[in-house]
């Protein structure tokens, strides 16, 4: 199988290739291409900004933006392209030399474009900030997004997390548990809930035997399309690392895709086959979405899922009503980061505020609006729950002077304080008066911060985050080499080929042979990334930066 090297993959688009192309220096315009931060004090006029998670703007997103200019007295200008489309634009703005001053950038594109040389290099203004001095940042979720681009220089920082990066956990029919474990059908050495692999299967089969109609776990996929690939399938994957990784026996990057962890007889493909073979996984697995798993765990079908932490424990449990209820599972005992030796559930990557190389004033800019939207006062207010409202009688009413929340207790001026008991209670989207807001730009309660907030959790959300950060492992920023990005479109679809054709192939694919098959047609993608990834230099610099830490 012989392909051109220099192939794009086309989730990238042209706009990527025309990137390689970006040398670093000159002028855009009236813009600099510089890594100059310049002086913290040369307040900018004015900040674009391109976002995609954020509220909309027929919920209030220009509301916020006319609160932050009556406060710091700069005018901020967001562009929110469609969702499906975010990506295309972000790049597109890059290769015309038009990109926003800041761009919220998700761990697939974050590295691509750092590497490519068009982000500001923030490590030495975070560095220097009164932000990190005042030790208010959970500091553990801005190292999760330091990069080495190979340049000598170690892990720097090219974007500053929104929030945390957050990651999935198990959720189960507690109802169905509680009945099972009364009734002498089920029992668990710790307690309630399964403590090891037997127990997880064993817990599954029950569900099973239960009601035959019932689905016992599903999930969207058996690999994900992107990073990390095995978080919905945790109990599954166990110890596996479906991805290139640097192994510290041998010194050098390798395949952990082929590894016995991934494909062995005792693997995580292995332990996928047998559980669908006895039915205890959905057997639409592979054409399921997350919307239709949500649908089906609603419906009342499904025993257990593996879906986010927080605010989507309240959700599920909402659309299950009275049919159930939903609890998040400690991770079991077998689920260990084989990289890092951590026992737990996976942390995601934080999305990034990344800067552009063509903004003006960017340590300004980094101050007065990064660091800001995360001060535990007034600013995070603004970036987490919107814009006061103006006038308490109108809850409920869809008017021009209603805010996005109202403070029921406290002064406003005292948010951010220890002990100062300041509380406050969330409004209806504008377009939703009957669902409170959840967020204007950073979720609550995935903040990246130690503040008292005043508008406090619901305990569904607030549980599920406990039972998640007992044990996590965090992610580490995705390996980024133009030959990764011109080849993993397509290395990352025969990827889930072969563990789909595997797992539900039943007795006419054995692991032993998908596993032949999968090094066959994988040859090619692994021979070009491992020869890229394991170049003297990189290696040289991969090393030296792990010696340091």
């Amino acid at each position: 199988m012989k392909k051109n090297v220099l192939k794009r993959a086309t989730a990238l688009g042209l706009s990527f290739l025309m990137l390689s192309s970006f040398t670093g220096c000159g002028k855009s315009g009236n813009h600099e291409i510089s890594q100059e931060a310049g002086d913290i004090n040369d307040k900018p006029e004015d900040i674009s900004m391109m976002v995609d998670t954020t509220m909309t703007f027929e919920n209030g997103l220009q509301k916020v933006c006319d609160e932050f200019q009556k406060r710091k007295d700069i005018s901020l200008t967001i562009e929110k392209p469609d969702h499906n489309k975010y990506y295309e634009k972000v790049t597109l703005s890059f290769a015309s030399e038009n990109a926003a001053d800041i761009i919220e950038m998700g761990s697939t594109y974050y590295p691509q474009l750092a590497n490519s040389g068009v982000l500001w290099d923030m490590t030495d203004s975070w560095n220097n900030s009164a932000l990190k001095a005042s030790g208010i940042v959970e500091e553990q979720y801005v190292d999760a997004l330091k990069i080495d681009v190979g340049d000598g220089k170690g892990p720097r920082l090219y974007g500053f997390p929104m929030a945390a990066g957050n990651g999935t956990c198990t959720y189960v029919r507690q109802d169905w548990l509680d009945e099972l474990i009364t009734e002498g059908k089920l029992k668990f050495a710790n307690g309630k809930t399964p403590s090891n692999y037997e127990e997880f299967i064993a817990m599954l089969q029950a569900f099973k035997d239960r009601d035959a109609t019932c689905i016992p776990l599903t999930a969207a996929g058996l690999i994900q399309a992107e990073t990390p690939y095995d978080i919905y399938l945790r109990e599954f994957y166990q110890d596996a690392i479906p991805d290139f990784y640097y192994n510290e026996a041998t010194g050098t990057y390798v395949d952990g895709f082929g590894e016995d962890a991934m494909l062995g007889d005792n693997g995580a493909v292995a332990r996928l086959k047998a559980a669908y073979d006895k039915d205890l996984i959905d057997r639409e697995i592979v054409t399921n979405k997350t919307s239709t798993c949500r649908d089906k765990v609603g419906s009342g079908m499904v025993g257990a899922f593996n879906y986010w932490a927080g605010m989507w424990s309240k959700k599920l449990n909402k659309s299950l009503g009275k049919k159930g209820k939903l609890t998040a599972i400690p991770p079991i005992q077998e689920i260990v980061n084989s990289e890092t030796g951590v026992r737990g559930y996976t942390e995601r990557v934080p999305t990034a505020f990344a800067m552009s190389c063509y903004a003006d004033k960017k340590g300004a800019t980094f101050e007065h609006m990064i660091c800001y939207s995360h001060d535990g006062g007034e600013g995070q207010m603004l970036f987490t729950h919107g814009v006061e409202g103006e006038d308490p009688e109108v809850v409920g009413i869809k008017s021009e002077k209603a805010g996005h929340y109202h403070y029921t207790e406290g002064n406003a001026a005292d948010v951010g304080k220890p002990g100062a008991g300041v509380k406050a209670e969330a409004w209806g989207y504008l377009q939703d008066l009957s669902t409170p807001v959840e967020k204007s730009f950073y979720a609550p309660e995935l903040t990246i911060t130690n503040w008292e907030d005043p508008i406090a959790l619901d305990p569904l959300v607030s549980e599920s985050l406990g039972t998640f950060r007992q044990a996590r492992a965090f992610a580490s920023v995705p390996i980024v080499t133009d030959v990764i990005a011109e080849n993993l479109s397509d290395f990352n679809d025969l990827k889930n080929q072969a563990v789909s054709s595997i797992v539900t192939g039943g007795s006419k694919v054995s692991v032993a042979e998908g596993r032949e098959k999968y090094k066959k047609d994988s040859e090619y993608y692994v021979t070009a990334i491992l020869e890229d990834l394991n170049d003297e230099e990189r290696l040289a610099n991969v090393r030296q930066a792990r010696a340091a830490k």
